[in-house]
């Protein structure tokens, strides 16, 4: 059995295929004893290929800090460790090491 899995649900096409300009090379008419330029500045043309528009492209730039009081002390607030044995555990250790803030 040689049947291949693909893992990627992005096509297989190569960076100097997704070029938009007239002007860059066909991969057929490279030669083959040339190497070819390495994608330094991959994510903005598979980003803005019209194929993938709808993709969404992994490792992109995200705005994932937004810091709330409320849901910061209901995660690691005094409350919340006492629940636990764990975090009973966790305000014991501070307590015996002289920590003065034991949690949020």
């Amino acid at each position: 059995m040689s049947s291949r899995r693909a893992f990627s649900i992005l096509s297989s096409i190569r960076p100097c295929m997704l070029r938009r300009d007239a002007s860059a090379p066909s991969p057929s008419s490279l030669p083959q004893s040339e190497p070819t330029q390495p994608a330094l500045d991959l994510l903005p043309r598979i980003s803005t290929h019209p194929s993938l528009a709808s993709v969404q492209v992994r490792n992109g730039p995200r705005d994932t800090y937004n810091p709330s009081h409320r849901v910061r002390k209901r995660r690691a607030g005094f409350l919340a460790r006492l629940k636990t044995r764990k975090g009973r555990m966790v305000l014991k250790r501070r307590q015996l090491k002289g920590r003065c803030t034991l949690s949020h």
